[in-house]
């Protein structure tokens, strides 16, 4: 019996969203779907894998009616009868192409954290204030009223806006600590709120972990510590990461996790004014489960 194009067309069709479906169990069994997409998506790309298995048996059940009908394409798979959408058009291939070489490239190539390659590509973020405020500059003094400040009773103010009356008072929050430590769980929000006051936090102590990262422009005593933030997934990630200084630097290779813990002084690197750790003490620390950081849900409620 002759195979009819439609039979081919939609066995393919199925055989990619099964390849998908499969992509999508093989890392969620192996955990490595973080490495893909942040956690409040995990739930829903499941919920894709079961859609695409729905709709790949739905394609299989296709095929098959039509063997045994042997009827023609057209009938099947459109009620007009002057075209037909299972021919091998050049859009058609393209269409195939375009989804079966990135899955043959995903299956290939092994689940890996994003690294300083990939860092100095994309750019280190030094500035991460910059993001929030849509501007290069790690200075938000031209954003705040000047009325609006959160004066502590022994220290300094923290000027703010409504937009930005959250990171003031992490900032006031961070600048009360003897030792400011800076955790996975806020290390977006703590890095933009010591950005945003970069001068307010000059001369205090900071305790930071992350990868290490360099660019070509670095000094010899330089390089960057910092992890990537991701928002949805791996597409929209951002190396967010803070200067570090310090005399043993050839010591620490790129990629290598580390704690740095050291005094916060403010340097200008790429014509901007940034915050830089005076390194007393670097040591390797254990890689966590979680190689990214995402914006804490809670923060500012």
């Amino acid at each position: 019996m002759k195979i009819s194009s439609a039979f081919v067309h939609r066995t393919i069709r199925a055989a990619v969203l099964i390849a998908f479906v499969f992509f999508i169990v093989r890392i969620s069994r192996s955990d490595a779907l973080s490495y893909y997409v942040a956690p409040r998506m995990e739930l829903w790309v499941k919920g894709l894998a079961f859609g695409l298995y729905v709709l790949a048996m739905h394609q299989l059940y296709l095929a098959v009616r039509d063997v045994l009908s042997n009827k023609k394409t057209a009938a099947i798979t459109c009620t007009c009868s002057s075209h037909s959408h299972d021919q091998w058009k050049p859009s058609v291939i393209i269409m195939y192409a375009a989804l079966i070489v990135p899955l043959v490239l995903a299956f290939l190539i092994p689940d890996a954290v994003l690294g300083s390659k990939m860092a100095a590509q994309k750019g280190l973020n030094l500035t991460p204030s910059g993001i929030l405020l849509n501007s290069n500059s790690g200075d938000a003094a031209p954003n705040l009223t000047p009325n609006n400040k959160l004066q502590l009773d022994s220290g300094p103010s923290f000027p703010f806006n409504e937009y930005i009356r959250p990171y003031a008072k992490q900032a006031a929050d961070m600048y009360n600590q003897p030792l400011i430590t800076i955790n996975d769980d806020i290390y977006i929000e703590s890095l933009t709120s010591m950005d945003l006051y970069q001068e307010q936090f000059i001369g205090k102590k900071v305790q930071i972990s992350g990868y290490v990262y360099r660019l070509d422009s670095m000094n010899k005593n330089q390089f960057a510590v910092g992890r990537f933030a991701m928002r949805c997934c791996v597409a929209d990630s951002v190396p967010l990461a803070i200067l570090v200084e310090t005399d043993t630097s050839e010591q620490w290779q790129n990629d290598m996790y580390v704690v740095v813990l050291g005094t916060i002084e403010k340097r200008h690197f790429d014509g901007k004014s940034v915050l830089a750790i005076d390194a007393k003490s670097i040591d390797t620390q254990k890689v966590p489960t979680n190689p990214y950081v995402y914006g804490n849900p809670y923060f500012g409620n």
